[in-house]
């Protein structure tokens, strides 16, 4: 173990100097194996098959262990899930639709024409309506190297202690928390932190997480509402390289499509170390017609933490869909959520480091908060003319109370820091595409257009709250804040082995900031306004087939992150709207020997502004322009029928462009990411997982005199699953790894730091002899030591 972290350790070593050597001949070498290998594999007859293969094949596809399938059921689905000839593929695709990333199965619906699913097929029309016959076959062609579809076997044998650790199956992400298991999620993908989602858009059934001009950070995607049995899919699309994602899609950007409806009924009950207890209850019926499902959940812990988290949560999740005549579906859904809870905050290293403070203590026993969300969303999908149409709608109502110390006694000696961060919004948005097939001779074109719209009517707040009683306060703001977006997308199949991909979408935003704290005696200190801002993001992609089982993939995209509404808005030093991205990556997928998926992508993020964390504040503020180069590989391994194995490899290289030398490293940004397991199930009914996560030490200031220690972590599940009941276990952090969940750069100061010398050595004194701040050092929250927990379902 010690090897492997010290193996891990020395590849940060590499010098900044040359990355983009290392890089370009990186990335040359791995599509020359990838091509190579390819040929070799030739002699196999089932290798010319690759492009009807699973991307991500059963080596990270598990059979569910939830009730979405029997083992009946999947023997039925592997059986008619025969190879076909590539001349059987679509001729075109689309760009990131389902269909065409799908790791499973896909489907081409015939109906006078051949037509592509519906954009709103991963609402509703997830499966085949009535009157379409389905030609079922697998893997085609995906736009980038990086994009992907993962289904529901490949998560639910992963132990998740939230709902976010859905998302950890996503290659190269990983996600930590923080301030309490209510708060939003810190997020780390393609060497960003995140923080609360800045730069991953994520949805569920298209809806958007991410909320802007949120009252404790942009973007703030809160996925605690999230049932994760629910979850049928997740589609993957990393970088700024798709149409249909807008905002916050610099990174990439995360769709969760839930189910239609279950094939059978369950009742799980579980629980274990920390006074956690979980239950879940979900009812469906798959109708000819009419397609309803209900889930329930309730989950309560008091976490490892001295000050008892004592987090509780309610959640409710209802859809119902309406198979229409002539492939038409419509869909209706509804959730509602409520939570309560504490948290033991960031403790300062120096407090743990000296003994005074054990690492599941704390400092302030008052940190936590409260959030409420409740949505109701449709949509609609059918075949209209040649082509296929779909619209949607939402409506989503949440508030929030945040209770948090970032430093301490820095600005209170007396009282402490406490701050109270509210968000209370309405979010209102639709969005609608058409899409249809043309060919001409033996060149097939696939076209898309589309439009989306969002509103945001939202109060925001921020008052100095020690032991959460309101002293002061600091921002009340009322914002309304809008987005209307219209994208359009070609794509050209040329030959079998040629296929080209175009697009553009166009954004405009509105920013409205009504601030009832503002400073009226003097015109230079106005911060309510209105500002509007207007963007094109132009987007292609190349996809080569040199080989029936090898793709190569050319990408480039311009996307961007729209910034604070408030600092958008003011008169002095006002942010810029929108924050630009141009991403650009080359990579590879091949399947060999019917057992082997391989994918290796090179890729380049140019940010014209970082957003970094500021600690005395409990925000972020932007910064200076960035640069990232990456290199991420995966691979999926079929060891036998029922043994799979994995790993995801993400080295990434992010610098300040025009820093100062010495001043260069982006704070928190991961370098070194590695995630693998090997998965089981069994013909028996026994399934289980060892997997394991290592994130390695990255500097968590801009000049690296500060780091935020790397770590490795394992986890062990084990079950047993029988057509009516099934029975797991799962062992979280197994090694009981001493490892820090969130960690940040935060000048702090306690009671008994009362000068610049009472900042012990590994640590910076900031301010002055008359006017002391306190002591730069990495505040962190522990992850939880090893904890075991277990579950019973009952299907009927």
């Amino acid at each position: 173990m010690r090897a492997l972290g010290r193996f891990f350790g020395s590849m940060r070593e590499l010098r900044v100097e040359s990355t983009e050597w290392y890089m370009h001949r990186s990335i040359i070498w791995g599509v020359l194996l990838i091509v190579s290998a390819a040929r070799i594999a030739r002699g196999d007859p089932q290798t010319a098959t690759r492009q009807n293969q699973p991307a991500r094949p059963a080596a990270a596809t598990q059979p569910t262990t939830g009730p979405s399938e029997t083992p009946t059921q999947k023997a039925a689905s592997q059986a008619t899930s025969r190879p076909t000839t590539p001349q059987q593929r679509k001729s075109a695709g689309d760009e990131d639709s389902p269909e065409e990333q799908a790791g499973q199965h896909s489907h081409v619906h015939q109906h006078r024409h051949t037509h592509p699913h519906a954009a709103a097929t991963h609402h509703a029309a997830s499966e085949d309506p009535p009157g379409y016959q389905a030609t079922v076959y697998g893997h085609r062609a995906m736009t980038a190297a990086s994009a992907t579809v993962i289904r529901d076997r490949d998560f639910q044998l992963r132990p998740m202690r939230r709902p976010a650790d859905i998302l950890q199956v996503t290659p190269g992400l990983f996600v930590v928390q923080h301030a309490g298991g209510g708060k939003a999620n810190q997020y780390f993908l393609r060497g960003f932190d995140v923080d609360h989602g800045t730069d991953l858009a994520i949805s569920v059934d298209g809806v958007p997480v991410n909320m802007v001009s949120h009252g404790h950070g942009q973007g703030y995607a809160d996925l605690n509402w999230l049932i994760p049995e629910t979850v049928r899919r997740i589609e993957v699309n990393k970088g700024p390289y798709f149409v249909r994602h807008g905002d916050f899609a610099t990174a990439g950007a995360l769709n969760l499509v839930t189910y239609p409806s279950y094939k059978l009924n369950t009742v799980k009950v579980g629980g274990g170390m920390f006074n956690t207890l979980r239950g879940v209850a979900s009812v469906g019926h798959k109708g000819s017609d009419w397609q309803p499902m209900l889930a329930a959940e309730y989950y309560t812990t008091d976490g490892p933490f001295d000050n008892r988290e004592r987090l509780q949560r309610f959640n409710l999740f209802g859809k119902v869909t309406r198979r229409l005549a002539a492939g038409h579906s419509l869909f209706l859904a509804t959730t509602a959520y409520g939570s309560d809870w504490r948290a033991s905050g960031q403790i300062p290293s120096r407090e743990v480091s000296a003994g005074r403070l054990d690492r599941f203590g704390s400092i302030d026993n008052n940190e936590g908060g409260s959030a409420q969300r409740f949505s109701v969303y449709g949509g609609y999908g059918g075949v209209i003319g040649d082509g296929t149409a779909s619209l949607s709608a939402y409506f989503v109502r949440s508030s929030l109370n945040l209770y948090s110390n970032f430093t301490l006694f820095s600005r209170n000696t007396d009282r402490g820091d406490m701050i109270e961060q509210g968000d209370d919004r309405t979010l209102l948005g639709a969005s609608g595409e058409y899409r249809f097939l043309k060919h001409w001779r033996k060149i097939a074109f696939d076209t898309a257009v589309g439009v989306q719209a969002r509103s945001d009517t939202i109060a925001a707040t921020l008052y100095d709250a020690p032991a959460r009683e309101r002293d002061r306060a600091v921002v009340d703001a009322d914002i309304l804040q809008t987005n209307l977006a219209w994208y359009a997308r070609e794509g050209v199949r040329w030959a079998p082995w040629l296929k080209t991909i175009a697009g553009v979408r166009g954004d405009y935003f509105g920013f409205r900031v009504d601030d009832q704290l503002e400073d009226l005696s003097t015109r230079t200190t106005k911060t309510s306004g209105v500002r509007r801002a207007l963007r094109l993001s132009p987007k292609a992609s190349v996809v080569l087939t040199p080989h029936p089982s090898t793709d190569i993939y050319l990408n480039f995209g311009v996307g961007f992150h729209s910034n604070d509404a408030r600092g958008v808005v003011r008169r002095l030093d006002p942010a810029s709207p929108l924050t630009t991205a141009i991403g650009y990556e080359v990579g590879a997928r091949t399947r060999l020997f019917s057992r082997l998926d391989i994918a290796l992508a090179f890729f380049g993020l140019h940010l014209a502004s970082e957003t970094v964390w500021v600690g005395d504040e409990g925000t972020t503020e932007p910064s200076g322009a960035t640069r990232r180069l990456g290199l991420e590989g995966e691979a999926r391994l079929e060891l036998l029928k029922w043994l799979f194995a994995d790993v995801d490899v993400s080295v990434i290289w992010p610098t300040f462009v025009d820093a100062p030398a010495g001043e260069r490293d982006i704070p928190l940004a991961p370098r070194l990411l590695v995630t693998g397991g090997i998965s089981a199930r069994h013909p028996w009914g026994l399934f289980g997982r060892a997997g394991f996560v290592y994130l390695g030490d990255r500097p968590a200031t801009e000049d690296a005199y500060l780091t935020a220690e790397g770590f490795f972590r394992l986890d062990v599940t084990l079950g047993y699953r029988h057509k009516r009941f099934a029975l797991e276990l799962s062992l979280q952090n197994a090694t009981n790894s001493k490892w820090r969940e969130a960690q940040f750069a935060t000048v702090s100061r306690l009671p008994t730091e009362t000068a610049l010398a009472s900042c012990p050595p590994g640590t910076r004194a900031v301010g002055n002899a008359s006017s002391f701040a306190g002591c730069e050092d990495v505040n962190f929250t522990p992850g939880w030591p090893i904890n075991l927990q277990a579950s019973a379902s009952l299907f009927f």
